[in-house]
């Protein structure tokens, strides 16, 4: 009697050995998205990618500087895109290493889609990615992340590739074909929409800006809209760019009323009421919440990097997208 208690208590533990292996080995099939999925060193999905490395995080509201939701600049940011660039694009050998963040998306020189899928850059080489015609149809995995040629973002959404077929640049994205033939055209296909290499779908170039439609469902439209800042049409200026994507609404932030925006240094500094919402230089958001502004003191978290670096940067003891000046912030798109 004794053996066969014993028996059946060694067969208890190794079942429970099972259901922790199980538990912690293999059986975690959480989905691999959102900042805490996509920055926590474990392959959630179990599909053998890791964080960034994984697809699936580079998506809304994804800690990684993917395609998916990727800043703007250079050729531009799409529906999802990030600020316009304060100086220029991140484009070139001297951009792409001279320690700067040209275009104001929050990442710097070879961390940068622009510099690192832009096959004339060469300062960029040790980068992962398939980059070119060459490596984007010899049919190996070149740099190694489970995804072949075309199948693999940095070609099929790679302005700069051609052998891959898709809606990946500005013609491309304005002709009224569903070029790859998924059932999406144009500015309704993610390949343009959450495209960080693309222009045509960010609010301001696109005509978003005079359609009256609510392009991105937050409860403002056209002029209205914060994201509307960098339309001529509403005053033009440096300012977050898409309406073109689903974002957050952005809270107290107040629409934008008057002739000319509170954005940029000289107008977050100037003493006037530039937009007419009633709050002036660093008491308006539209300045502090704007990565291009550096006249307005303190620390503050609103830019993607910021936003996705796990660190309290203002000390409000909210961090990235759990503060508002993140999750509310049109000028942050990993939120």
């Amino acid at each position: 009697m004794r053996h066969e208690t014993m028996r059946w208590i060694m067969v208890a533990a190794l079942v429970g050995a099972v259901g922790c292996e199980g538990r912690d080995g293999g059986g975690n099939t959480e989905p691999e998205q959102g900042n805490v999925a996509c920055s926590d060193g474990l392959d959630n999905d179990q599909d053998g990618q890791i964080d960034c490395d994984d697809p699936s995080c580079s998506g809304a509201r994804s800690a990684c500087p993917g395609l998916g939701m990727g800043p703007g600049g250079g050729p531009g940011g799409g529906a999802g895109g990030g600020p316009g660039g304060p100086s220029g694009n991140e484009t070139g050998n001297e951009l792409c290493s001279d320690g700067l963040d040209n275009d104001g998306d929050g990442f710097t020189d070879c961390a940068d889609r622009h510099c690192t899928y832009n096959p004339a850059v060469t300062v960029c080489e040790d980068a992962p990615g398939e980059r070119t015609n060459d490596t984007c149809s010899n049919g190996v995995d070149d740099d190694g992340n489970g995804f072949v040629d075309c199948d693999d973002f940095s070609c099929s959404q790679n302005p700069w590739v051609s052998v891959c077929p898709g809606e990946n640049t500005d013609a491309l994205c304005r002709d009224g074909l569903d070029n790859d033939g998924n059932g999406f055209a144009d500015c309704d296909d993610f390949g343009c929409s959450r495209n960080a290499l693309v222009s045509a779908c960010a609010e301001g170039e696109a005509g978003f800006c005079l359609d009256d439609v609510d392009n991105d469902g937050d409860g403002m439209t056209d002029c209205d809209d914060p994201d509307c800042d960098v339309a001529a049409a509403c005053g033009g200026g440096p300012g977050p760019q898409t309406d073109g994507g689903v974002r957050p609404p952005i809270g107290d932030i107040p629409p934008l009323t008057g002739e000319f925006h509170e954005t940029g240094d000289e107008r977050c500094s100037n003493g006037v009421d530039d937009d007419g919402d009633g709050r002036i230089d660093c008491d308006d958001r539209h300045c502090t919440y704007n990565p291009n502004v550096t006249v307005c003191p303190g620390a503050r978290e609103n830019s993607d990097a910021l936003c996705s670096d796990g660190v309290n940067q203002d000390g409000n003891d909210f961090t990235d997208c759990d503060d508002f000046s993140c999750s509310q912030n049109p000028w942050v798109t990993v939120c």
